[in-house]
C-alpha cells in the first residue's frame, strides 16, 4: 500500500497533519461553499429531468469533488519532528555565604541545611540532583564572594564572607556560555552585599533565554536583631584630642532601652543607654572620647547581646585610629606683652601636646622668642621668611601686631602656610589688628572668616558676655563637656570677656561660634580655607576667664587647646600614609598609599620609599612602593594578610631625615553577612520574573524539578529537526479526484444529462 499512499505507514503514525500552502483558510472556504452553491444552483436547474435522488448523488459527487480539489489548494503535508539528540545542561548555583547559616527556616534547621536536604533528598525521598539528573547533565556551583564549582553540593558549608550574586551568575554565564542550557536552579537568600544589582544578573540570563528557578531560603521578617551597621572615626588624631565616633545602629523587633559601649581592649570609655525610636529602625548616634595615649589603636563600638536576639555577630564593629605622639608645633607672635599672650600661652604650654615658640616684639627688629627649638634660630630676627622655615609649624597665632610689620612676601608665605601646607591660622582681637592692624587689603583678609575693612570702628574696652551659637554649642572647639546639656550650662556660666575688635560681618561659609550678647557681633568665627582652617577671635580679653575662675577650673585652658587642635588639624606632614580599608579579611589585598613631600612640601618622585607590615606573629615584611605615574608625589604597595589579628606598618623614606610613619589595621571576620538577614524574597521573585523563571517558596520547592522539566521539554521542541512530508501528489488523491469526477459524468450520462 506504500505506493497508493507514497509514505510507509511509520510516518503515517509519527507525522502530523499540517497545511502547507500560504492561501488563508477563510480563502479556500470561501471557494469551496461558492462552488457548492453554484453545484447545487445547476442541479436545481434539473428538477424536472431527473428523480430527486439521482439529483442528490451527482450533487453529493459534485461537493467531494469540490473538497478534494479545495484540499489540494492547501498543500496537504505530514509533518516529523526530529527531537535534537545533544545534551541539556541544569546549572545548580548554592549560595553558601555566612547569611545562609541563619537558624531561620521550617524546624529551625539553618539555610544552608534546608538547601542541602533540597539536593541531596532526604527521608529516602530524592533530591534535586538526582530528579534533574534523569532530564539533563547537571554542573553544581557554590559561591559567595566569587563563583567555584562545587563537586558535593549536598555537603556544602555556609562560610563566605561576602555575597556578590551578580558575579556568581554573570560568571556562570560566560563559563557555560558554550554549553546548551536549559535553565539555572539559584538557593540562596538574596543577601548581596557586593557587585552589582541581583537584577541585572537576571537580565544577563534572560538575554540569552535561560530562565532562572530560584528558591528562597530564610524567614522574609528581619529577625530580632541590634547591629551596629557602620561606625566612622577620623583616621589621624592627636594625643589627647576629643575625638568624635559616629555610629550607626538598626534594632529591630526590640522596644527596650539598650547600651552602646565604646571600648579599646576590655576596658569601656564610653557608655550610652539608647532609647528605641518609633520613627525607623536606624539611628545615629555621636560618641566623645579623649584617646590618652599614642600609636595605633583598635577600637570597638558593641551592643551587649539581648535575650531572644537571633544574630549576634553584627553586634559590634571594630575601627582602628593613629594617635600622634609628637608634640603640636604653634607660632606665636604678638605685637606687645599684654596679657592675653601670657595667659594664652600658658594654657598651651602646660599641655605636653603642644611646642609653643612665642615671638614677642620688644621695639623695632628686636624679639624675644620663647622656647624655639634646635634649628630655629632665624626667629631672633622675627617672622620666617622661607617655606622651610614656616612649614615646620602646623598653626599661627597672630595677636596685637599690624600688617605693615611683615614684608608683603611674608604675608603672601602666611596665606600659602594654610592654603598649601594645611596649616591652621588664629588671628586675635586687639587695636593692631583685623581692620585695625591694615589687613583688609592683603592675602590674610582673603582666608578669615569675617569680613574686614579699611574702616571698621575703633577697638572697644567694654566687658560682655560671650553668647554661643547653636552651632558653636555643637562644635568640637566648644565642648566643655561631653553632655550638651551641661556643656551649655558651663557656657551660660562663663565669665565675660573684656574688649572687642569691630568687623563687618561673617563671610558665607564660615561658622559663628560665639556672638557678643547685645549686639550679635562675631567674636569667634572659624572656616576652611584651601587644604587649612582660618580662625577670628575679635576679643583680646579671654585672659578674663581665668582669673574669673578658680584655679583648678581648665575651662580657659581647655577651650585654647581645643580651638589651637581644630585648627591645625588638616597640616601636612613630609609621609602621610592612606590605607584603603581599617579592617580586612584574611587573603583580601591591602593596598597602601603614602604621598611623599620634600622639605618644601612639594611632591617628590624619586624617593625611595619602604615598607614595613609587622604581622600578629611578629612577623615582619618589607616591601617597596612603587611611583604612581599619574599622581605627583604618590607611591604604592600591596599586601595580602594571612593571619587574623592586629598588623603595624611603618613607612620610611631612604636617605631622609624625617621620621617614619606608623600606621595599621585588623584582619577579622567580615560581619556585613549579619546586616539586614532577612529573606530579600522581593528581590529573587524580580530576578525570577525577568529571566522568565519561577520563584519558590520552601513550602513550594518540591515542584521545582517539574518546572524545570517543562523547562528542558521547551528547549527540545524548540530546536527540534522539523521535516515536512507533501501529500499533494500522493497516487490516492489522483485516484480519488478521477474517481468522483468519472462517477459524476457516468451517471450524468446515464441520466441523459451532457
Amino acid at each position: 500500500m506504500e505506493w497508493l499512499f507514497k509514505y510507509p505507514s511509520e510516518i503515517w503514525r509519527q507525522g502530523q497533519f499540517v497545511w502547507l500552502s500560504r492561501i488563508p483558510d477563510e480563502i479556500r472556504l470561501l471557494l469551496l461553499l461558492a462552488g457548492i452553491a453554484i453545484a447545487w444552483w445547476l442541479y436545481r436547474r434539473t428538477a424536472g429531468k431527473l428523480q430527486d435522488p439521482s439529483r442528490r448523488l451527482l450533487l453529493g459527487l459534485r461537493i467531494a469533488l469540490l473538497v478534494a480539489i479545495v484540499a489540494l489548494l492547501g498543500m496537504p503535508a505530514l509533518r516529523l519532528v526530529k527531537p535534537r539528540t545533544t545534551a541539556l545542561f541544569t546549572a545548580v548555583l548554592l549560595d553558601t555565604s555566612r547569611s545562609m547559616s541563619l537558624e531561620d527556616t521550617a524546624g529551625g534547621k539553618s539555610r544552608i541545611a534546608a538547601a542541602r536536604e533540597l539536593l541531596g533528598g532526604t527521608n529516602g525521598q530524592p533530591g534535586y540532583l538526582a530528579r534533574l539528573s534523569e532530564q539533563t547533565r547537571v554542573v553544581s556551583y557554590g559561591f559567595d564572594r566569587d563563583l567555584r564549582r562545587l563537586p558535593h553540593p549536598e555537603k556544602a558549608e555556609a562560610d563566605g564572607i561576602y555575597t556578590n550574586l551578580f558575579r556568581a551568575v554573570r560568571d556562570l554565564e560566560s563559563e557555560l556560555r558554550a554549553v546548551p542550557l536549559a535553565g539555572v536552579v539559584l538557593l540562596t537568600d538574596g543577601d548581596t552585599n557586593a557587585g552589582g544589582r541581583p537584577e541585572e544578573a537576571a537580565r544577563i540570563l534572560e538575554a540569552r533565554g535561560v530562565p532562572l528557578f530560584v528558591v528562597g531560603l530564610g524567614d522574609p521578617n528581619p529577625p530580632r536583631d541590634h547591629e551596629v551597621v557602620r561606625v566612622f572615626a577620623p583616621r589621624y588624631v592627636r594625643r589627647n584630642t576629643e575625638v568624635e565616633v559616629s555610629v550607626t545602629l538598626r534594632h529591630t523587633g526590640f522596644k527596650d532601652p539598650f547600651d552602646l559601649c565604646l571600648m579599646r581592649g576590655d576596658s569601656v570609655l564610653v557608655k550610652r543607654t539608647i532609647e528605641p525610636s518609633k520613627e525607623g529602625d536606624l539611628r545615629q548616634v555621636k560618641l566623645l572620647f579623649t584617646p590618652d595615649h599614642e600609636g595605633t589603636a583598635t577600637y570597638r563600638v558593641s551592643i551587649p547581646p539581648a535575650e531572644g536576639e537571633a544574630v549576634t555577630d553584627n553586634n559590634a564593629r571594630e575601627f582602628v585610629l593613629d594617635i600622634a605622639d609628637s608634640r603640636l608645633p604653634v607660632l606665636y607672635i604678638e605685637g606687645s606683652p599684654r596679657l592675653e599672650y601670657r595667659f594664652l600661652r600658658r594654657a598651651l604650654y602646660r599641655d605636653p601636646d603642644f611646642r609653643v615658640v612665642g615671638l614677642l616684639r620688644l621695639a623695632k627688629d628686636r624679639f624675644y622668642v620663647q622656647d624655639a627649638g634646635s634649628g630655629e634660630e632665624f626667629l631672633k630676627k622675627g617672622f620666617p621668611d622661607t617655606k622651610e622655615q614656616l612649614y615646620g609649624f602646623q598653626a599661627v597665632i597672630l595677636g596685637d601686631i599690624e600688617a605693615s610689620h611683615f614684608r608683603p612676601e611674608q604675608l603672601r608665605l602666611l596665606e600659602e602656610f594654610v592654603r598649601e601646607r594645611g596649616g591652621g591660622l588664629l588671628m586675635l582681637g586687639g587695636v593692631n589688628s583685623f581692620s585695625l592692624g591694615k589687613y583688609a587689603d592683603t592675602g590674610i583678609a582673603r582666608l578669615l572668616p569675617v569680613e574686614i575693612g579699611s574702616r571698621d570702628g575703633p577697638y572697644s574696652d567694654e566687658q560682655f558676655r560671650p553668647l554661643p551659637t547653636p552651632d558653636g554649642l555643637k562644635h568640637p572647639i566648644m565642648h566643655q563637656s561631653n553632655d550638651p546639656d551641661m556643656n551649655a550650662r558651663l557656657w551660660a556660666a562663663a565669665p565675660p570677656l573684656i574688649g572687642i575688635t569691630p568687623v563687618r560681618g561673617l563671610k558665607a561659609g564660615a561658622t559663628l561660634l560665639i556672638a557678643q550678647e547685645k549686639t550679635n557681633r562675631p567674636v569667634l568665627a572659624v572656616q576652611p580655607y584651601g587644604a587649612g582652617r582660618a580662625g577670628a577671635f575679635t576679643s583680646g580679653g579671654s585672659w578674663y576667664w581665668q582669673v574669673s575662675m578658680p584655679a583648678s577650673d581648665e575651662f580657659h585652658e581647655k577651650f585654647w587647646k581645643q580651638l589651637v587642635r581644630w585648627l591645625a588639624i588638616g597640616a601636612k606632614e613630609q609621609v602621610t600614609i592612606e590605607l584603603n580599608a581599617e579592617i580586612y579579611a584574611r587573603h583580601e589585598p591591602v593596598i597602601l598609599r603614602a604621598t611623599v613631600l620634600d622639605k618644601n612640601l612639594q611632591p617628590s618622585n624619586d624617593a625611595r620609599v619602604i615598607a614595613t607590615f609587622l604581622n600578629p606573629k611578629g612577623n615582619k615584611e618589607e616591601i617597596a612602593l612603587d611611583w604612581i605615574l599619574s599622581e605627583e608625589g604618590v607611591f604604592v604597595c600591596r599586601y595580602i594578610p594571612e593571619e587574623e589579628g592586629s598588623y603595624h606598618v611603618e613607612v620610611r623614606v631612604e636617605g631622609w631625615p624625617t621620621k617614619p610613619s606608623r600606621t595599621g589595621f585588623m584582619v577579622a571576620q567580615p560581619v556585613v553577612e549579619f546586616s539586614e538577614a532577612g529573606l530579600k524574597e522581593d528581590a529573587l521573585r524580580e530576578m525570577a520574573r525577568i529571566s522568565r523563571g519561577t520563584y519558590f517558596t520552601l513550602a513550594e520547592a518540591a515542584a521545582l524539578p517539574e518546572a524545570v522539566a517543562q523547562a528542558v521539554k521547551g528547549v527540545r521542541d524548540a530546536d527540534a529537526i522539523v521535516e515536512d512530508k507533501e501529500l499533494w501528489d500522493m497516487p490516492f488523491l489522483l485516484i480519488l479526484l478521477l474517481g468522483l469526477a468519472g462517477a459524476e459524468w457516468f451517471i450524468r450520462r446515464r441520466c441523459g444529462l451532457a
